[in-house]
Formats: C-alpha cells, structure tokens, sequence
C-alpha cells in the first residue's frame, strides 16, 4: 500500500476546557476575552485554584501552552489533590509530545479520581501511539464503556485496533463513529483503509467472496485510491466476474494511468474474452512502461502478488 495510515491525536481537555484548541495564528475573541475577566477575577481572589484552572483552559483555546501550564502548576501548588489540573497538564504536555511527562499526569489525576473520562482517554491514546497497544485499548475500551459518544477514544481505538492487525475491530469503533458524526476528521478515510486491509488479508486467505464483499466498503468510503480498486479487481477476477473485474482495473487506471499491474490484467481479460487486438494494446503499454519486459510474451506471464500492496 503506498500511504501510510496518518495516527491523530485527539487532544482531550477535562470538564469545561473542552472546546477545541485553535491554530497558533488564529485570533480568539472570545478566549481573550475570557482571559481578561479571569485574570481580573483571580487579582481579587488569588488562591482559588479552580480560577487558575479555567484561566488554564482559556489559555489553552488561545494557544498560549506555556502560560496554560503555568497557571496548571500554580492551581497545584493551591491544591495537589485537584485532578482535573493533572489532567490538564497532561493534555498540555502530550500535546507539546512530553509524553512521559504527560502519563504521569494522566495517572495522577485517575489515582485523585479513576472516573474521569478525560485523563483515562488521553493515557489510553498516549500508551496507544506509543506502541503500548494492549494497555493502552484497554484504556480507550473502559472509556466507552463509560461514555460510548467519546468519539475521540473510538478513532484512537480504531487506530490501535488497525496497527495489531485487528481490522475487524477497528472497522466496528469506526462504522459506530461515522454513525454518531459522519465528518469526523479521518475517520471515512481510516475506514476505507480498514475495510481494504481486512480485503488484502482475505485475498491472501484465498476467501475470495469475502474479499469482495468488503473492498467494495473500502472504495466506498475512499473512491480516489487506485490501490484500492485494483484489490476489487483481484477478488472480482478470483470470483470470474470478468465484467467487475474489467470495471475495477479500468477504475485504477483512471485515478493512476500508469498503473502497471492494473493496466496487466486488463489485458489478460482482454484476452480471455478473444479481445485480442484491445490486449495487444494494453500489453504493448506495459512493455512500454517496463522495458525490462522485453517481449509480448514476458509482458503476459508477469505475475503480481497481492502482498506488494500491503505496507
């Protein structure tokens, strides 16, 4: 396969500093505004952490991280039992990639309260993306036991789900997810990408009717990846479904015109159909982009195997 699977970090922030983070660039009114009032509250009332906390969040929607941790601290240092602080801290520093940093918070702040969804999320996302799968699913799995509309947690699952190879699994968080918000970012790429290794894997295991069934998920859901028809062609041609399997390599080669493989069995359909003056054609197009295939013959005994496809 000739992407590779992009990993998000769903950067999760507790009770009311939920709203998402903006660009470095971008201008917040609101978040300045809200900063300003915070402030002015806190000169009258400088040791309430729970202030410090909100001015965090605030801080946090700016894109001010460093003074977001530091008001963080200062909420700590007010009170050290306050956990939606660690878990705060612990969104700021997995977002800066101060990952160690980032779980000790995470685990200070479910030691303080072993509830809060927030902090469990991003330790589940961060022992994910740090090749920790097993511990860090089960994670991600007690949070949407806890609240099932955590669509952060079902993507990083899903994604987890994909890297062990448990295609099955990633698919049903993913179908659930784009059930609940159908734009979620990423999330109909990464399951077209799921559908189509599952795909791969029963073209290996020769489960051809199988294949089919789910490849044909996986250009639904991505219909601009060439690799991706070119796999429904295979499970089409395993199937003798000459017409699919013509309309699927036809279909890689209009996203990818020199699409060797593809262009390959197209020929070799041609033929079998008595074609014969269209293969000649198509084969010629091969020896053309393969020059290494220095005969008719050599172009038609070429054979690809399906595991080229996969990364």
């Amino acid at each position: 396969m000739r992407y590779i699977l992009l990993l998000f970090i769903a950067l999760f922030c507790c009770g009311s500093a939920q709203a998402q983070l903006k660009s470095k660039n971008g201008y917040n009114v609101w978040a300045k505004e809200k900063i300003r009032y915070l402030n002015s509250r806190i000169i009258r009332d400088p040791y309430n952490p729970q202030l410090r906390v909100l001015l965090a969040n605030a801080y946090i929607q700016d894109g001010r991280k460093h003074d977001a941790k530091q008001e963080l601290h200062y909420a700590l240092e007010l009170d050290s039992t306050f956990a939606e602080a660690y878990c705060n801290l612990g969104v700021v520093l997995h977002s800066q990639g101060y990952a160690p940093e980032a779980k000790e918070n995470y685990e200070r702040a479910l030691s303080l309260d072993s509830t809060m969804v927030e902090a469990r999320a991003g330790l589940g996302t961060l022992l994910c993306r740090s090749e920790r799968q097993v511990e860090g699913l089960e994670h991600l799995e007690a949070v949407v036991r806890m609240d099932p509309d955590h669509l952060g947690a079902r993507y990083n699952m899903a994604v987890a789900y994909h890297q062990v190879d448990d295609f099955k699994k990633a698919i049903e968080h993913l179908t659930v997810l784009v059930s609940i918000q159908e734009d979620y970012p990423g999330a109909k790429i990464s399951l077209a990408r799921a559908y189509y290794s599952l795909g791969l894997l029963r073209l290996q295991a020769e489960q051809f009717e199988l294949a089919l069934e789910v490849l044909e998920k996986s250009v639904e859901y991505e219909p601009k990846n060439g690799n991706m028809y070119f796999a429904k062609g295979l499970a089409h041609l395993e199937n003798e479904d000459l017409g699919g399997a013509e309309l699927a390599f036809k279909k890689a080669i209009e996203i990818e015109r020199d699409y060797i493989p593809a262009l390959h069995n197209l020929g070799t359909i041609y033929e079998r159909q008595g074609r014969l003056e269209e293969a000649e054609a198509v084969y010629l197009r091969v020896q053309e982009l393969a020059p290494h295939m220095s005969t008719i013959e050599s172009v038609k005994h070429t054979t690809y195997d399906v595991k080229y496809l996969v990364e």
